[in-house]
């Protein structure tokens, strides 16, 4: 299990904090269903391999911009690679995946309007819980496609692509999706300055996209995505398996305590407030009713950050 696999490089570089409240090995197994649901390593690593490649192509355009002879061909050709290695990022994102799904349902419907969609709406209602915990406004996201889902067997049912577009904008996964749409955003700016020949504008567009890769490739963003869904699922399942709601409790302990040790300055009191409040959780966790408190409170402050 990756999990046990990282709890030791975690150990060995110094990011896990010892302490007799971190119940870090688990005793037993998640089901393989647990482990690969939701936001994947393979996911973290190749949105972290691709905006840093990204972020290596920025610092490389700004380098081009300093030169006292700037030739413009170069730069960019930077700028392009770097948008290039971003999109790759993006494409790992849960949402982005979410978003094709729902583009493909629309266009089936706009050239098929008379099929039943009973089940693709299924489809994408579970991919969609598999990320839950990120979606900020996932209880609307849920009510509308159970709603579409009753009268989705109506032929040449009009509301679906009405619907559909509404849920397509909520889905985000504010810690990943915006960093990365900032920077794109961003780095088109310094090219539509470039060709232009507004340098130190350029060159300002490119500093301030900057931050939003680093956030991604350097900082917290993405062990904080994984410890919001970890939260979210320990609490769903604190009903049904206390015991593989605490393994989930205790994951998400190594990943606060490992955002905790990269954190930005701003966000590193609050994560070490969850800290230790996740210990506390792990420490009284079948104290029922204090126990739901605590998690519905940290996911909050997850849910914020």
């Amino acid at each position: 299990m990756f999990f046990s696999l990282n709890l030791v490089k975690a150990q060995q570089f110094g990011y896990y904090e010892r302490s007799k409240d971190d119940l870090f090995l688990i005793k037993n197994k998640l089901h393989p269903s647990f482990v690969i649901e939701g936001i994947t390593q393979d996911q973290v690593n190749n949105i972290k391999l691709y905006s840093t490649r990204t972020l290596n192509l920025v610092l490389d355009s700004i380098s081009s911009l300093k030169r006292r002879r700037i030739i413009l061909k170069e730069t960019l050709s930077y700028m392009d690679a770097s948008l290039f290695f971003l999109n790759e990022a993006q494409q790992y994102s849960p949402s982005y995946y979410i978003k094709r799904q729902i583009e493909v349902i629309q266009k089936r419907f706009k050239l098929f309007p008379r099929d039943n969609y009973t089940q693709d709406l299924q489809s994408l209602l579970f991919f969609i819980e598999e990320n839950a915990g990120n979606y900020k406004e996932f209880d609307f996201i849920k009510d509308t496609l159970e709603n579409l889902i009753e009268k989705a067997h109506v032929l040449e049912n009009e509301d679906i692509p009405t619907y559909l577009n509404l849920i397509e904008e909520k889905i985000n996964i504010s810690l990943i999706d915006e960093p990365i749409e900032d920077a794109k955003t961003l780095i088109g700016i310094a090219k539509d300055h470039l060709k232009a020949r507004k340098y130190k504008k350029a060159m300002k567009s490119l500093e301030l996209a900057l931050e939003p890769l680093i956030q991604i490739s350097f900082r917290e963003n993405l062990d904080l995505a994984i410890a919001r869904e970890l939260v979210f699922k320990g609490k769903l399942m604190y009903f049904t398996d206390k015991t593989i709601a605490k393994n989930y409790i205790e994951n998400a302990l190594y990943f606060i305590n490992k955002a905790y040790y990269i954190s930005s300055v701003e966000n590193k009191d609050v994560i070490k407030g969850i800290r230790n409040q996740l210990r506390k959780i792990i420490k009284d966790f079948y104290n029922q009713e204090k126990i739901l408190k605590e998690l519905d409170s940290v996911s909050n402050q997850l849910k914020n950050l």
